[in-house]
């Protein structure tokens, strides 16, 4: 199928946001759309930014040290407020104050950009598909980040999408999940739950990890996507690119947290796998947020190449208590931060850097990766 083609005004609004409801394909998954970006300063280069958890009350000037770093697209990893709403009334009043904000609305109108949501925004903390007003958020999400009105985002179960760059010969597929809309309610260990008073002073004074109350759901019925999400995104892993940067609003990679991630419905997690396996979908990078401090992680799996998931988190907040990740493979960064995707396919040998910058744009975690490193193993 033929990704459908926009052109950039349609894709902007206020000359900054990318709109991608315009020219739709008909049918229940339409392809990738195409993204067109501004003119590059070398088009061997992408930059794509992104980051998460960016909380309406507080100042924000993290977005200073975003635009410093000129990156051509900026991905809005979920917490992009904090509406925490249990009446409808409030979560259109959270969407007000989320405009107030002249810092972020800058940076909104003058960057192209594109956001998936997680709890926070989507309605309340570690909330899914159990969310009463999920059709009214559904409908505010759409509405401020500049859908049209036939926007699939609209009337999908959820507001997933997929895009497409295209440069210097190449492909870069940009899949954004909703793992919200259709996710099924965590299990908790009771006892845990009850005790965060002491969790917390616990880790704070020893300085050991924190565990969370979250467990892993074993339900073969259990499901973070919904299945026409899953169709929808087996479709998009079908489709050829070079690189796949999947953007996830919780952690994927991360084990042992218990908090939440893809780690409590470990069968979805395998899912993910075994399709990314089935469609030889090379080029996998993760993005992620959610968890109030920035990581990388590294998950190996048989007969696949590693998945890198880089986590920004946050914006504006900021969990300064290390928690267990068996897969982590840097420092963890527990300040204001952003995170970059650097491609660049100059060369025989493309590459990606996977980078964290602090609110002065300085570089905290960095990993390089070929993009040899991001295919199936040679038989």
């Amino acid at each position: 199928m033929k990704p459908a083609q926009l052109d950039r005004r349609q894709l902007m609004l206020a000359a900054g946001l990318a709109a991608v409801g315009a020219g739709a394909q008909a049918g229940a998954n339409p392809g990738s759309r195409a993204l067109t970006l501004g003119t590059p300063a070398d088009p061997q280069l992408l930059r794509i930014a992104f980051g998460s958890c960016a909380k309406q009350s507080k100042p924000q000037p993290i977005w200073a040290a975003v635009r410093a770093a000129r990156p051509e697209l900026f991905l809005f990893l979920g917490d992009n407020l904090y509406a925490d709403a249990r009446d409808a009334d409030t979560l259109r009043q959270r969407y007000a104050e989320f405009r107030r904000v002249e810092a972020l609305q800058s940076f909104r109108r003058d960057v192209p950009h594109l956001a998936i949501w997680d709890d926070h925004d989507f309605g309340d903390d570690d909330v899914g598909g159990e969310y009463p007003l999920k059709a009214l958020s559904q409908q505010l999400f759409c509405d401020e980040w500049g859908e049209a009105p036939d926007s699939p985002r609209r009337t999908r179960p959820g507001i997933y999408e997929a895009y497409r760059i295209e440069r210097a010969g190449r492909s870069v597929q940009v899949l954004m999940l909703d793992l919200r809309f259709n996710r099924t309610a965590l299990v908790a260990d009771p006892a845990l739950k009850q005790g965060y008073a002491a969790m917390y002073a616990k880790s704070k004074l020893g300085g050991g990890a924190m565990k969370g109350w979250y467990l892993p759901n074993l339900d073969p019925a259990a499901t973070l996507l919904g299945e026409a999400q899953w169709a929808w995104l087996a479709e998009r892993l079908a489709e050829p690119a070079d690189v796949r940067i999947l953007c996830s609003s919780v952690q994927l990679a991360a084990e042992g947290t218990g908090w939440e991630g893809w780690s409590n419905f470990p069968l979805e997690r395998q899912r993910l796998v075994d399709l990314i396996r089935e469609k030889r979908a090379e080029g996998v990078v993760v993005v992620s947020g959610d968890m109030h401090y920035a990581d990388l992680s590294r998950w190996d799996t048989p007969a696949c190449y590693p998945l890198w998931d880089l986590t920004s988190s946050g914006l504006t907040e900021v969990w300064d208590i290390p928690t267990p990740n068996g897969r982590r493979v840097s420092e963890v960064y527990a300040g204001v931060n952003f995170g970059l995707v650097d491609i660049d396919f100059a060369g025989p040998s493309p590459s990606l850097t996977l980078s964290i910058r602090d609110v002065k744009g300085e570089t905290r975690l960095q990993q390089r990766l070929s993009l040899d490193q991001l295919r199936f193993p040679k038989a």
